[in-house]
C-alpha cells in the first residue's frame, strides 16, 4: 500500500515523534523513508537604518552578509541531523534517504511528496492555538488541506503536569 513515506522534520520533538510512527509503518508495507527538511530563505530588510536615521548601504550589506551566514549555518546542521538520521534507519534495515529543500515548509513538503512519488506524508503538528497559530500558522493544516497524498498527523502529546485526576 504504502512504498515511500516522506516524514518532514524541523529537529523539533514534536517531528521526532511522527518519526517514530513512520518507522513502525516502514516495515509494515516495505516503504522507503523520505526525510525531509525545509529551510525557510533568510528574510532580510532591503534598507537598514542607521541611528542618526539615514539608510547604509554598508548596514544593509553586513545584514546581508550575516543572514548568509546564518542560512548556510543551518543547512550544515540539518543536512548533519537527516545523514545522521538516515544511518540510523539503515542500521534498523530500513530504506531511507533525505532531502534538504529550501522555500516555504506547507508548499515545498507538497513539492517534495509529488516529486518522490509519496504515498504517505507523516508529520507532526506543534498544538498551537489560538493567537499564535493565528500569527504563524499551520504548516500540518494548509498540507492536509490542499495535499493530495494521505497524511497522518501526529499530535502533540498533553502536559502530563496540567492533567488533572
Amino acid at each position: 500500500m504504502y512504498k515511500r513515506i516522506l516524514v518532514p522534520l524541523d529537529r523539533s520533538t514534536f517531528s521526532t515523534r511522527a518519526l517514530k510512527y513512520a518507522i513502525d509503518l516502514a516495515p509494515r508495507y516495505g516503504a522507503k523513508l523520505i526525510l525531509l527538511t525545509v529551510i525557510e530563505p533568510a528574510k532580510v530588510m532591503p534598507l537598514v537604518v542607521d541611528p542618526t536615521g539615514l539608510s547604509s548601504p554598508i548596514l544593509a550589506s553586513t545584514a546581508i552578509e550575516q543572514a548568509q551566514i546564518l542560512e548556510a549555518q543551518e543547512r550544515e546542521r540539518s543536512r548533519r541531523y537527516l545523514a545522521r538520521k538516515v544511518n540510523q534507519l539503515k542500521k534498523r534495515g530500513i530504506d531511507a534517504e533525505y532531502v534538504l529543500a529550501y522555500g516555504q515548509p506547507a508548499d515545498t513538503i507538497m513539492k517534495i511528496a509529488r516529486e518522490k512519488k509519496a504515498d504517505l506524508i507523516v508529520m507532526a503538528t506543534h498544538g498551537r492555538t489560538g493567537l499564535k497559530r493565528a500569527i504563524m500558522g499551520s504548516v500540518a493544516e494548509k498540507v492536509i488541506r490542499e495535499s493530495s497524498q494521505p497524511v497522518l498527523v501526529i499530535r502533540p502529546r498533553p502536559d502530563r503536569k496540567k492533567i488533572k485526576k
